[in-house]
């Protein structure tokens, strides 16, 4: 039997702005939002069955009026959440419904995400527990400070940067981000918060170029990317 799998599409915290006052999952990238891109993916993605959009307070109207125009009907609810990464978490994962085994979160600010991406990701959390996205690291690396190098780090190993999307169980989720606030430990990332209750994340390479929109630089190379 399949296990059901969800989307969390994460459209709030700090990590989605570029400052206090421009949200990046709603800057116009083209003749769409940002945020568009992701929940679009997430609708033509044939493993995902729901979706749980995370926002701020003041864009809640806005993004149901965005989603009942671009007809996203997996979206099951539009959840307010806090600016704090566990608080906007555990909200999101409250509306997951309970039958659910695998969750898929993703940013926003990641708009090339593909729907051929978020099923790998659910392919290996079936499987395995979890699935990242993520990209090998191919040029050397380093370690510096203040532009001076210090250390070259040396990859016996394979070096890679974990992206978006990345798919875990709920279970462990709801470990990582419970529900009462003072059981939450202030982590910085999904990675860091899941392996803190044990998982093992497991890696899945992605051949695809994702680039995530940290300032409004970043929005012409994507969309050339995009064409």
């Amino acid at each position: 039997m399949k296990q059901t799998a969800w989307g969390l599409v994460m459209a709030t915290g700090k990590s989605e702005q570029l400052s206090s006052e421009i949200e990046t999952p709603f800057l116009y990238l083209n003749d769409r939002p940002v945020l568009a891109y992701s929940l679009s993916a997430f609708m033509q993605c044939p493993d995902i069955e729901g979706i749980v959009v995370v926002i701020s307070k003041e864009r809640a109207e806005s993004v149901l009026g965005m989603v009942q125009m671009l007809g996203i009907s997996k979206v099951k609810k539009i959840v307010v959440g806090g600016a704090r990464r566990p608080t906007a978490m555990a909200a999101g994962l409250e509306h997951v419904a309970e039958d659910v085994a695998c969750v898929c979160v993703h940013d926003a600010s990641w708009p090339m995400v593909t729907p051929e991406q978020i099923t790998e990701t659910v392919k290996s959390a079936r499987r395995h527990g979890s699935g990242v996205a993520a990209i090998e690291i191919l040029e050397p690396v380093v370690e510096g400070r203040k532009n001076v190098l210090e250390t070259r780090v040396e990859a016996d190993g394979r070096l890679w940067t974990a992206i978006s999307p990345q798919t875990y169980t709920r279970e462990d989720l709801r470990k990582a981000y419970p529900k009462a606030a003072k059981n939450r430990k202030n982590h910085s990332d999904d990675l860091e918060a899941v392996m803190s209750v044990g998982v093992d994340p497991r890696l899945v390479p992605t051949g695809s170029i994702s680039l995530r929109i940290r300032s409004a630089d970043d929005l012409a190379p994507v969309l050339a990317l995009m064409k």
